[in-house]
């Protein structure tokens, strides 16, 4: 299987830099929590708005959320939104600006029989319809004339094994927008007013490698794999790539699989089913879930997920995809799309869109031989380790072979090296004298194997253990701007890492532009 746009992006590899003029510090924020009223669980991607004002903060996908304190002066209330859950308002003078805010939403519950709309009732449209006439309404539904918006940025990755952010960059850049008759990728121009690598999260240098598709396989150099997808390279750098994961957007271009390009795939790749009514803003929204068809997704993948759409006039509010990998041991998800747009005005416009993915890195840790040199005046070679070395199986001379030019030579004893990680094969006198040639010779007419030996940590020789790691890409609109068809100059460069692009100057009494940090677990 190969899978196209919805992976690519990940075989992008930047050295990155620490730009940083951030417009609010973190001592400055409000910091505050989503949770749901009855669960206790975090409610992701909610959206929180200043009343009357079109500029707020959407919650990160652990229901994490930050304002500076200076919007006080901008609004006395902030109403939050999300859809299932019932539209609720704070008033933003009683927020702590010492300590995290726990908010607490409540279910929305309203269930509706049949709902009747300009007089009308809708009954009969079956769910594959509904979906059809979604996609049919886009171009009314959303903007045609240009627009832009500002938006917080972020990619991170997050460990499985330790429940933890690693390597979180993130930045602030505006969007400006052709419309949707446009095509994106070519026309779409965008500003960076900020970026900084996040050294308050820690780093992990062997996450960050390149993809190589394949498994590890220590002597075929295999490190970090999506399990059972080939990836194909993609231009543009992370956040351009990030944006043609938008299928709503992009619904008459190619976006992922298996939606391929939506107004032409979608429909006929799945299969739909329509469940309960549910409600945003006391708005009823069909949902409608859905599954891939095995005759498009193979025998080694499924998708499943849902789409939920305004019943009025057909919008299409969000869509949750994700895809798995099926093997004989496990179901693990290979990736995972948020997509969510909400109304503004009379139209359409994202309100985020969230890009997981899951792969696996060959895990640093495991035990392996770095370097075998040969010492003359000792008789010996010296072999050297990654790790510390157990010595109750490491000074065992069963467990080392060594051979020159096809003859086997005789191993005299072995023992303890110049350090812990090291050993020294010392070899019989009447090897001696053998290896009087220079290192390249010696090389390739010497043969060994080292078996049965293990580290202080009982890690085996050799043998390949994966880490599972999930890597995030994430874009949150803070606000929406009118735009005139005007030229937008821009020094922003869509091929080169955000890192590498040049921060462009703006007037810091803005207020509508601040960093969006998730919350770190010990605050939680």
């Amino acid at each position: 299987m190969r899978i196209y746009t919805a992976i690519t992006l990940l075989i992008l590899s930047f050295n990155l830099c620490n730009y940083s003029v951030t417009l609010a510090q973190q001592s400055e924020m409000i910091q505050g929590k989503l949770l749901d009223d009855i669960t206790g669980d975090p409610v992701p991607f909610a959206t929180l708005r200043l009343k009357n004002k079109n500029m707020g903060v959407i919650s990160n996908g652990e229901g994490d959320f930050q304002l500076p304190i200076r919007m006080k002066i901008l609004s006395e209330v902030m109403e939050i939104s999300c859809i299932g859950y019932a539209t609720q308002t704070v008033v933003l003078e009683s927020l702590s600006e010492s300590k995290v805010n726990v908010i607490k939403l409540k279910q929305a519950t309203k269930q509706l029989s049949e709902v009747i709309i300009n007089g009308k009732k809708i009954r009969g449209l079956s769910s594959n319809r509904i979906v059809e006439l979604a996609i049919e309404h886009i171009p009314e539904n959303f903007p045609a004339k240009p627009f832009s918006y500002v938006a917080y940025y972020r990619d991170y990755q997050f460990k499985d094994q330790v429940s933890e952010y690693v390597n979180l960059n993130e930045a602030l850049v505006e969007v400006f927008d052709m419309g949707f008759g446009s095509n994106d990728q070519l026309t779409t121009q965008l500003k960076l007013y900020d970026y900084k690598r996040n050294t308050d999260f820690a780093t992990d240098s062997t996450t960050e490698i390149p993809y190589d598709n394949k498994p590890a396989y220590f002597g075929r150099g295999k490190n970090k794999f999506i399990p059972n997808a080939t990836l194909s390279p993609f231009g543009g750098n992370e956040l351009s790539i990030l944006r043609l994961h938008d299928a709503i957007r992009n619904y008459n271009q190619y976006s992922y699989s298996f939606v391929n390009v939506m107004k032409d795939d979608f429909v006929k790749n799945h299969f739909f089913k329509r469940e309960e009514t549910v409600f945003r803003d006391n708005l009823p929204l069909y949902c409608i879930s859905f599954e891939s068809k095995p005759m498009v997704s193979g025998a080694l993948h499924f998708v499943k997920g849902k789409i939920f759409i305004e019943k009025n006039n057909y919008a299409i509010h969000k869509i949750e995809y994700a895809c798995y990998n099926k093997t004989m041991r496990e179901t693990q998800l290979m990736y995972d799309i948020q997509l969510e747009y909400a109304r503004k005005d009379s139209l359409m416009h994202l309100n985020y869109i969230s890009f997981n993915n899951f792969f696996k890195t060959r895990n640093e840790r495991d035990f392996r031989m770095i370097e075998t040199t040969y010492d003359p005046s000792l008789n010996a070679f010296i072999l050297s380790f990654n790790n510390d070395i157990d010595k109750s199986t490491a000074l065992i001379k069963s467990n080392y072979e060594f051979k020159f030019e096809n003859a086997p030579l005789e191993i005299h004893r072995v023992e303890p090296g110049y350090n812990s990680k090291q050993i020294l094969v010392v070899l019989s006198t009447k090897e001696a004298g053998k290896f009087h040639k220079d290192a390249a010779e010696l090389s390739s007419k010497l043969e060994f194997n080292v078996k049965n030996i293990r580290d202080i940590d009982n890690r085996e020789l050799d043998k390949v253990t994966l880490n599972a790691v999930h890597q995030f890409r994430e874009l949150f609109v803070q606000k929406m701007n009118p735009r005139k068809d005007e030229t937008v100059i821009s020094n922003f460069q869509k091929d080169i890492p955000l890192s590498q692009n040049v921060p462009e100057a703006i007037d810091s009494r803005n207020v509508g532009y601040w960093m969006n940090t998730p919350l770190k677990a010990k605050q939680n």
